[in-house]
């Protein structure tokens, strides 16, 4: 028996699954869903996602979705009486109304890159990188294949692959690795899970972390005179400001994130590379020419001091940071 199936998504980590699937003679991928072209990046070019360029050269029928899913879509798919075995949900970006959940024939599915429930939400690899060396089982993290349910990542678990962190992952290398582990044994799994050798495991309702919520850019802000003073010899903590309400901050001042000076130290290598390459660690520097944005590309932790190895000022190419610190006030 074939199982009918279609992908929702818009990613290359979307396309990866598709591929694995196409290749497997138990399924058959009827269409997919991903977002319509829309305008990006300076110069607002039109350009298609990967899932929807992967599908018109696999002459695959894809559905498009402007701002959300509504009545429309459902209208267009009950009018098309598209059956479907199962939906496999990678890197959607959008709320799944309980209809489309309820209209698979035999489940919705979604591929989680954590150890759930830990790290529900749409940054999950962002946030296990961040929390290296600040918590029990540093290291360790998981690629889970779940039934999607109304709730955030809460439904239950057919399956959690093992992933080990490895100390100098940015989140492109969390998430490649992630996904190739879960692409080795996809097709085995929904089948299984479909005849019943494998039983969906309710999640717990309370997850132990905090949401791995969306970023944006004011997140990875840290105050240039707060890094001075984790550059600096020292024990004391800094102390979160004010006027910075942000996810860096809110962590930092975090007692039991960050109870000591280490652990903020730590924080912040671990956000050099758990944000790249976006939106990426950065403060704003005096320079000779004015105030200037400057990212930290690479740091490092000695004693208890945080050293910036590579940076890159505003309008300058990325160079050691004793290179440009002459340019620093």
């Amino acid at each position: 028996m074939k199982y009918k199936i279609a992908l929702a998504g818009s990613t290359d980590h979307t396309v990866q699954m598709a591929e694995v699937l196409a290749r497997d003679s138990r399924f058959d991928i009827i269409f997919t869903l991903s977002p319509a072209p829309k305008a990006s990046g300076r110069e607002q070019i039109v350009s298609k996602n990967p899932l929807h360029q992967w599908s018109l050269e696999q002459k695959i029928p894809s559905l498009l979705l402007e701002k959300k899913i509504n009545k429309d879509l459902q209208d267009l798919i009950t009018t098309k009486d598209k059956k479907i075995d199962f939906l496999l949900v990678v890197d959607f970006g959008y709320l799944v109304p309980k209809w489309l959940l309820d209209w698979p024939q035999i489940a919705p599915l979604n591929i989680h890159p954590s150890l759930l429930p830990k790290w529900r939400g749409s940054s999950p690899g962002q946030f296990a990188l961040l929390m290296q060396d600040l918590e029990a089982d540093v290291h360790h993290s998981a690629v889970t294949l779940m039934v999607m349910n109304e709730g955030l990542d809460q439904g239950p678990i057919i399956a959690q692959l093992p992933l080990q962190i490895s100390t100098n992952w940015t989140q492109k290398e969390y998430y490649y690795e992630a996904f190739a582990l879960i692409s080795t044994q996809l097709g085995d799994l929904i089948s299984n899970f479909a005849q019943g050798k494998i039983k969906a495991q309710a999640q717990p309702l309370e997850s132990p972390t905090i949401i791995a919520r969306r970023l944006n850019k004011d997140d990875s802000f840290i105050a240039w005179t707060d890094l001075q003073a984790l550059m600096s010899a020292g024990s004391e903590k800094i102390k979160a400001q004010v006027d910075h309400s942000t996810l860096l901050y809110d962590l930092l001042s975090n007692e039991e994130i960050c109870p000591n000076r280490l652990n903020q130290v730590r924080l912040l290598v671990n956000a050099s590379k758990a944000l790249d390459p976006w939106p990426m660690l950065w403060t704003i520097v005096p320079t000779t020419k004015g105030e200037k944005r400057m990212k930290i590309l690479a740091s490092q932790i000695q004693g208890e001091q945080l050293i910036l190895n590579r940076v890159q000022i505003e309008g300058k190419n990325p160079c050691s940071f004793n290179e440009c610190k002459n340019f620093i006030f």
